[in-house]
Parts: structure tokens; C-alpha cells; sequence
């Protein structure tokens, strides 16, 4: 499947006290792309509320094996992975634009669930079809 793909630059916000980007900003980052992926096939939040539905957190992976640094282009590809009756698996994968190199890899797995009790709820088919329609473009 083809990735989402989100490019930006680091910024100078972005850098924590040791000079490169602060492991919290990989996190935001994917989690960013993550419901950007979503608006883009329909589906942000907004559009799940008004249908008494959300997207929460089950658990983060992040591996880090480069440091990215000020000024320096990235390109972050996210896709989905698996899905379950009520929950799903998002991969994600930070590359550096100039030279190829991975920042970075993750998963997050997801839990579709009721609003606003937050009980998970099944994920309807149309709803998987509306991100395979997107990612086979």
C-alpha cells in the first residue's frame, strides 16, 4: 500500500536541550500525520463525533536510530497496518529527505470506541474501504 506522507522541516521548537528534535516531538509528529491521514479520507474528528465515534490511544511504539537536527527536511510515511473488530494497528516511518536515512520507526495501535463513553466499538467496513480507496490512488 502506499503511505501518507507528510513533509516538513525542523524547526527551531522542535529541538530539545541536547540540539536535536526531543523525543516528544517524533510522538506529536506522528500522531499529527496520523489525523491528517484521516481528514484527508473523510474521516477527522469532527466527522467521527458527529457520528459518536473516536479514535484513542491503546499504546505507542517509537524505535529511534538517527537524530534529526534544525533545518533539516523530512518526509514522515504513515500507513495502516492491520485492522481488528475495534482496533488498529498504524505504522510510521520518519525518513531524512537529503540523505534517505531513517530517523525513526513506530506503531501505534488504535481502539475505535463510542463517544462519549469510550467503549470500543466496531470499525465498519465503509469506513476501512474509505483508507484502502485512499492508499490505492
Amino acid at each position: 500500500m502506499t503511505p501518507y506522507i507528510k513533509t516538513f522541516t525542523v524547526e527551531p521548537s522542535d529541538i530539545d536541550i541536547n540540539g536535536h528534535v526531543g523525543n516528544i516531538r517524533y510522538l506529536e509528529w506522528f500522531i499529527q500525520s496520523a489525523t491528517e491521514h484521516s481528514e484527508s479520507v473523510g474521516l477527522g474528528f469532527e466527522t467521527l463525533k458527529a457520528q459518536n465515534r473516536s479514535w484513542i490511544v491503546k499504546e505507542h511504539h517509537i524505535e529511534y536510530k538517527n537524530g534529526a537536527f534544525l533545518g533539516e527536511a523530512l518526509s514522515l510515511r504513515t500507513w495502516i497496518e492491520s485492522v481488528k473488530v475495534a482496533q488498529s494497528v498504524r505504522r510510521y516511518e520518519l525518513l531524512a529527505d537529503a540523505t534517505g536515512k531513517v530517523i525513526c520507526t513506530g506503531y501505534t495501535t488504535w481502539v475505535f470506541v463510542e463517544y462519549p463513553s469510550l467503549r470500543p466499538a466496531r470499525i465498519p467496513h465503509e469506513m476501512i474501504e474509505l483508507y484502502t480507496l485512499h492508499l490505492s490512488e
